[in-house]
């Protein structure tokens, strides 16, 4: 299985205070109430509680979400049950997971151990952890569970799934238009900041100190990049010597935009006004658009269809077992959260 990157253990942690008091309630699974929450429904021996539905709900990639269905309270509750669902199939799949012949929890151990020392270690994590309100052990059981689930997916469901070329060919002839390479530029910029309420005088005296930078930059053998790390206000890019990368059609506003992908490669441009300040632009790279063609687009063909199998093939699994499974649904969510 896949590593998890920097980035994925970052989502664990932003996660974490939306499983920070998850338990196994198996010995009150028959009960309608545990600690004093709302048991919603039962899947096997695990009860899925009010207060664990709440905590997901919590999640800052669903706390907007809820926020912004405030006073629509029949839509609240669609949101509710769904993530209830959610639940549901989770403890389904990490049950299955547990059940399958690879499962190796000493694997996925040292696995989620692996993670954590990536990222610091524990008295690195446990800090971060904290200040969302969780436990060491809550999210270590996390990690655990949702790993084990992962796992489960990619090997035990996924792993003999492929697809052929001629799936891969009338995928691609149904749409070829979506897999054309659209026109790029690759490009540096120097940026003198200018606030939104500047002064006609502060303009000016802005607009005049990148017309000499411009100056400078075009002299024969200078250093655009080293020019850029000296005098752009740009503290992100400046660092590259105001290198922005590679970007296409509507990735910059329309002003910037309109001048790069008019600019000769090598050119640098006049001070270009946005609503930042006033930039400076040189083009490095310009690159047409391609048309589409399927030996090109085939590897992205082949993510899509994958996708849409893999989903399917997933689908499928929850839907068996549901299908066997000992589900109860105790009491409809209410709307608060």
């Amino acid at each position: 299985m896949k590593k998890l990157s920097s980035i994925a253990i970052i989502g664990f942690l932003a996660l974490a205070h939306g499983v920070s008091a998850q338990t196994n309630q198996q010995s009150q699974a028959a009960s309608s109430q545990t600690n004093g929450s709302t048991v919603l429904a039962v899947v096997g021996q695990h009860s899925i509680t009010e207060d664990e539905l709440n905590q997901q709900l919590n999640r800052p990639d669903l706390r907007a979400a809820v926020d912004a269905l405030q006073g629509q309270p029949a839509e609240l509750a669609k949101l509710r049950q769904s993530v209830l669902t959610s639940l549901v199939d989770k403890e389904l799949l990490l049950t299955a997971a547990k059940s399958a012949p690879g499962y190796k929890p000493a694997e996925i151990k040292q696995e989620v151990d692996t993670i954590i020392q990536e990222q610091g270690g524990r008295e690195v994590v446990e800090p971060i952890l904290k200040s969302y309100g969780t436990s060491w052990d809550s999210f270590v059981e996390d990690m655990n569970e949702r790993l084990t689930i992962e796992k489960f997916i990619e090997k035990d469901l996924l792993a003999n799934l492929t697809v052929s070329d001629e799936q891969l060919k009338s995928t691609f002839a149904a749409n070829p238009n979506i897999y054309a390479e659209p026109e790029t530029v690759s490009a540096r910029h120097i940026l003198i900041l200018v606030k939104p309420d500047a002064s006609p005088a502060d303009q000016q005296k802005a607009l005049e100190k990148i017309t000499e930078i411009k100056k400078r930059a075009s002299a024969p053998g200078a250093d655009f990049g080293k020019i850029a790390a000296e005098t752009s206000d740009d503290t992100a890019s400046k660092v590259d010597g105001g290198n922005l990368g590679t970007f296409q059609r509507g990735m910059m506003v329309p002003e910037f935009e309109k001048t790069a992908f008019e600019l000769k490669v090598g050119e640098i441009s006049d001070p270009v006004k946005t609503q930042y300040g006033y930039h400076l632009i040189k083009v490095e790279q310009h690159q047409a658009s391609q048309p589409p063609t399927f030996e090109k687009a085939k590897e992205k063909v082949r993510y899509q269809v994958m996708a849409g199998v893999h989903d399917k093939a997933l689908q499928e699994k929850l839907a068996q077992l549901r299908s066997t499974a000992k589900i109860e649904y105790k009491t409809q969510p209410t709307g608060q959260s």
